[in-house]
């Protein structure tokens, strides 16, 4: 964001900002089926660390 010099740097709440978009208007938590394999295989590093993530928010339970 631009500002004029003396402006105080303003505070951004990012995650409730990444919230609305993601679930209010784009609604991609309907959209995306998180149970699903991927389309694109993940490496192994990746997909453990996308299995843990997945499992932690109580979406895949394997």
């Amino acid at each position: 964001m631009p500002l004029r010099a003396g402006d105080a740097e303003p505070i951004v709440d990012l995650q409730w900002l990444l919230n609305g978009v993601y679930y209010h208007r784009a609604a991609y938590d309907f959209r995306i089926d998180y149970t699903a394999a991927p389309r694109t295989a993940l490496s192994e590093t990746d997909a453990v660390w996308a299995n843990a993530m997945l499992r932690e928010r109580g979406l895949i339970e394997w």
